[in-house]
């Protein structure tokens, strides 16, 4: 039976930095979490980290819990936000939603195994920030440009014709649209990537409602970079726009897309 006063040791995330983080006010983090505070790994490095009750985090109780979605969104959002608190500070590797050890002693073992992955880490991401681009199609609207292009061009053909050439434009409107845009987009991430210190893309296989993510791409890049990059993006997003795309960015952000290997 778990007691009701014993935790485990839950990690935010890791900072780089001469003297303890700050911390005093940091978001309130997990639900049922203890205050966050620093745990030194030495040699500069530390661990945000808070107390972490077994009766809500222990293996049992924590399965059940991640069949619950809100929980685990809420979860995801205070561990974010713990996460960009201590990004302020230093150098920060954010690591896993849901990150945790039986007690201080193994939580700083376990990072000390990982140290030459964690240093090679921090050499990489060290003074930058990542910025977020997404490009989006929205299908309804390409559909309806398709038709307003084919009824134009079918002005006085006979309504059997038009209806038929109508419906083909209808069907065709998406996949046409996809294609011709596919290489703006790349283009748009050759670009930003060349403005940038380091680029990741994933997989735009996701649909949002009417709007499908054709681009959803991560960029590490100092802060005095920025500026360039932000026109860039502006200057991406024109072109895109007049072939019916939207470019959003967002940022910055911690490295989260740039710290793999440390767990």
């Amino acid at each position: 039976m778990i007691k009701e006063d014993e935790t485990a040791t839950y990690v935010y995330c890791l900072v780089q930095r001469a003297r303890p983080p700050m911390l005093t006010r940091a978001p309130r983090g997990l639900p049922g979490t203890a205050r966050v505070r620093g745990l030194d790994a030495g040699d500069g490095l530390w661990l945000v980290v808070a107390d972490a009750p077994l009766s809500r985090y222990g293996e049992a109780p924590l399965e059940a819990r991640l069949r619950d979605l809100e929980w685990v969104a809420a979860c995801a959002t205070a561990h974010e936000a713990v996460v960009e608190f201590a990004a302020r500070g230093g150098t920060t590797v954010p690591l896993k939603l849901l990150t945790l050890f039986n007690d201080d002693e193994r939580a700083i073992a376990h990072i000390r195994r990982l140290r030459p992955t964690i240093d090679r880490v921090l050499g990489r991401v060290a003074g930058r920030q990542e910025w977020g681009v997404r490009v989006r199609l929205d299908e309804v609207a390409a559909r309806r440009r398709h038709v307003e292009r084919a009824r134009r061009a079918t002005a006085g053909v006979s309504s059997g014709t038009r209806f038929l050439v109508l419906k083909k434009e209808q069907q065709q409107a998406v996949r046409e649209a996809l294609a011709r845009g596919r290489e703006d987009v790349d283009a748009a991430f050759e670009a930003l990537a060349r403005a940038a210190d380091d680029a990741r893309r994933r997989p735009p296989d996701s649909v949002e409602g009417a709007a499908r993510l054709l681009l959803d791409a991560a960029f590490l890049l100092t802060p005095s970079r920025a500026a360039r990059f932000k026109k860039v993006a502006r200057a991406a997003a024109t072109r895109l726009g007049r072939r019916g795309y939207e470019l959003t960015l967002s940022g910055p952000w911690p490295p989260y897309n740039f710290v793999g290997g440390v767990a």
